[in-house]
């Protein structure tokens, strides 16, 4: 029912700045919050919605997919082959263990690119399509998740966090590559570049993908920086 009215995704719209907006605040809140109620049943609490939001958002997705859509269309857009559905189920696990090297794997692919993907989103269908909603809620989430794991329960990323995640990373991208040549599908825009408003694509096939790499180490370091000198 969702699709019969959506309409194009506008950027920068009233609906993608309230979305942003939200993100925003509630990745400032909840993290203020525990401060004022700083016991350690409050922030499990919290991290246990985040994480069954994050699930049960994918879930739905998975049943509303191949519902609307059917199985082909599932195998083609909804495995969690992406990096945000890596970081989706790796942000509510690491909620729900704190397990320091799954938090600087999410914290160092949220904020370098689960953000970028917010700003700059790769949908076509506006509000209020199903696709846009999952796409801003599993987003949002995975932001919301990594700052209350950052600023709410005082988990830094390590150096060497860097150098994991980037090794993960390209682990990931053969790993999707190979699920690309068995399925036919383009997963992480491993095949052909994504169309939308993201700005980094802008190099040919494969040469993006070699430029991708590279920022995103200036980018985990840029990230790890604010947190040297407490290490």
């Amino acid at each position: 029912m969702f699709d019969l009215i959506a309409s194009q995704f506008q950027p920068f719209g009233a609906e993608h700045w309230t979305v942003l907006g939200v993100t925003v605040v509630l990745s400032a809140l909840l993290p203020l919050t525990v401060r004022r109620f700083p016991s350690e049943r409050f922030k499990r609490n919290i991290c246990v919605v985040i994480a069954l939001l994050l699930v049960a958002t994918e879930c739905f997705n998975y049943y509303y997919t191949i519902a609307h859509d059917g199985w082909d269309k599932f195998v083609d857009v909804a495995l969690p082959l992406h990096a945000c559905g890596f970081s989706l189920y790796l942000t509510a696990f690491m909620l729900l263990t704190r397990r320091q090297a799954a938090f600087e794997i999410v914290y160092f692919w949220g904020f370098a690119g689960t953000t970028q993907a917010l700003l700059t989103p790769i949908t076509q269908a506006g509000f209020p399509s199903w696709s846009c909603f999952h796409f801003f809620i599993t987003h949002g989430l995975v932001i919301v998740g990594v700052s209350f794991a950052t600023f709410g329960l005082k988990m830094r990323p390590r150096f060497k966090g860097v150098w994991i995640t980037y090794a993960f990373s390209w682990a990931l991208v053969f790993i999707v590559g190979g699920c690309n040549w068995l399925l036919g599908t383009n997963y992480m825009y491993l095949c052909e570049r994504p169309s939308g408003s993201t700005p980094f694509y802008f190099l040919p096939w494969p040469w993006y993908i070699l430029f991708l790499g590279l920022l995103a180490i200036v980018f985990f370091v840029l990230l790890w920086l604010p947190f040297k000198k407490k290490q």
